[in-house]
């Protein structure tokens, strides 16, 4: 039986490791006893520090905050690097920098340790049940040995790459995508409400089309049972934002959507401090707009719609941008292809424009560029009247003014995918 050690046991870390405790000899490390005692009592045993850890595991995983944290858990005082022996393994589960983490796995290989990076997507439900998607990168021999234990956490593991640090550039694609479409709803579903629309009808048309996303199928789903989908710190999607930007910048990739985003996020935590969790954008979307979220109302169609068409223009566009800013770092269309619909940055339409954007063809999506900027014009008007932002479907709005110009009316939705690209 391979010995294991896990660093860090948050609400991600945690759930994820107590797949491993049936199947592997289990050590543990975190700066909170009481979650090393929750696992301890689960089967775990304790380490005193990383040294120890490291010393007596075949393979070290860690899921912590930032990669700064994954250095300082390494090369540390008492850290991994003291106990750490060649052809031991260290899989990095972090949400982290992909340049960074490639140093990292470029040290230790110099002590003849190899490293996988191995980010989760999905949320903290989905990590308890064993149904999170895990994106790992890495040597063939490194993923070899990692591959057996990742898939005691969950059945969902894709590997993308052999190059340390693509699978954590992907997963920052993979959040990006999953914020920009959420929020792009929540401003819709914000006017709706506004409107007087109850949050049920709304969410019911929006999961029954094209327009559905894992934020309709999950969250809006969730708030119109009354019940929390995550308890994932809204600081840390703040940071992950921060990373796809920066992923970004030096390879001239536009991030329109991501940057409003990121911008809402920031206030979220602004209004709401540092302990806000990710639902806390339900309110921060009502606080704006000046409406509760949740409520009963009336079932107006022609609105109703409308709301459908913006968000669907929302979903399209986030995922447009992103998969382009992939390419530019350098992870295969093809891989983001089959990989980013099994996750949070699923959608109906990216099973349409996922494949077309990975083999370089205009996807022909069924909507028009006319009918796209008819509808967004028309809730731009309204958004006006009942006084409710109207940030990432503007963006949306002004993104498909500009290809309509360039393609004519009559031309797909999916013209405006090559925006990105260009």
């Amino acid at each position: 039986m391979a010995k294991v050690g896990y660093v860090g046991l948050g609400a991600m870390g945690g759930s994820l490791s107590r797949h491993l405790v049936a199947g592997y000899e289990l050590t543990v490390l975190d700066r909170n006893p009481a979650a090393v005692e929750a696992l301890c009592h689960a089967g775990a045993r304790a380490a005193s520090n990383g040294a120890e850890l490291a010393r007596d595991c075949d393979i070290i995983v860690l899921c912590l905050p930032r990669t700064a944290d994954v250095r300082e858990a390494i090369f540390g005082a008492g850290g991994l690097a003291e106990g750490l022996t060649p052809g031991k393994l260290v899989i990095d589960q972090t949400s982290g920098v992909p340049v960074q983490t490639a140093a990292i796995a470029a040290e230790l290989a110099e002590q003849g340790v190899a490293m996988l990076d191995a980010p989760v997507s999905g949320g903290i439900p989905a990590a308890k049940a064993g149904k999170v998607t895990i994106i790992a990168s890495g040597p063939d021999e490194a993923w070899a040995q990692a591959e057996p234990v990742l898939r005691a956490m969950t059945e969902k593991v894709f590997r993308c790459s052999a190059l340390v640090g693509d699978a954590q550039a992907l997963k920052l694609v993979n959040n990006a995508i999953g914020m920009d479409f959420r929020m792009a709803a929540l401003e819709l579903v914000a006017l709706g409400r506004k409107a007087g629309l109850g949050l049920a009808p709304i969410v019911e048309r929006l999961n029954a089309g094209p327009a559905a996303n894992f934020t309709t199928r999950n969250m809006l789903a969730a708030l119109v049972e009354g019940r929390s989908t995550t308890d994932f710190a809204l600081a840390l999607m703040a940071k992950d934002l921060n990373e796809a930007m920066a992923l970004a910048l030096p390879h001239g990739a536009a991030m329109p959507m991501t940057a409003g985003t990121r911008a809402l996020v920031q206030t979220g935590l602004a209004l709401f401090g540092k302990d806000a969790k990710l639902d806390d954008v339900i309110p921060l979307t009502g606080k704006l707009a000046g409406v509760e979220m949740r409520g009963e109302g009336g079932d107006d169609a022609e609105l109703l719609a409308l709301i459908e068409t913006g968000v669907l223009v929302g979903n399209v566009l986030s995922v447009a941008e992103c998969v382009a800013m992939g390419k530019r770092f350098g992870i295969g269309p093809a891989e983001m292809a089959r990989i980013l619909n099994v996750g949070s940055a699923w959608c109906a339409v990216s099973d349409l424009l996922l494949p077309a954007l990975a083999a370089g063809t205009r996807p022909d999506l069924p909507l028009s560029l006319g009918e796209a900027v008819g509808a967004l014009t028309e809730l731009t008007r309204r958004a006006a009247e009942l006084g409710t932002p109207f940030i990432l479907p503007g963006f949306c709005l002004a993104l498909l003014q500009e290809a309509m110009r360039q393609h004519g009316a009559a031309a797909s939705l999916g013209h405006v995918t090559f925006g990105f690209e260009n």
